[in-house]
């Protein structure tokens, strides 16, 4: 996930995962479902938002643009996936790091 950046692929699934990976999709689903109790999407979600965190803090690059380099396709789903993982929004995130702002659990994706 993390080497060939599959995370940014928009259109990634559950069966285009299997078939980059070379493991049956249910292979995949069962063991990121026992190791990290949460479902495919939330899994390749974290990777997302931990990208556009890293991008929000070290590029001036707008929140849509960061939004389209990390895979989403959508703004709404975005936030609310950002909101998820960071208990902000991206603007919020942004202007933490700028302010000198700690790190986080989401530093360490």
């Amino acid at each position: 996930m993390v080497t060939r950046k599959l995370y940014r692929d928009a259109n990634l699934n559950l069966d285009r995962l299997a078939r980059k990976a070379g493991i049956p999709a249910r292979q995949i689903s069962a063991a990121i479902n026992r190791a990290m109790d949460k479902n495919v999407s939330q899994y390749v979600n974290d990777y997302r938002i931990g990208e556009a965190c890293r991008l929000l803090s070290v590029t001036e690059k707008s929140v849509t643009e960061v939004m389209f380099d990390v895979g989403f396709q959508t703004k709404s789903n975005f936030n609310r996936e950002f909101r998820r993982v960071t208990d902000m929004t991206p603007l919020a995130w942004r202007q933490r790091k700028a302010e000198g702002g700690g790190s986080s659990a989401i530093d360490k994706l």
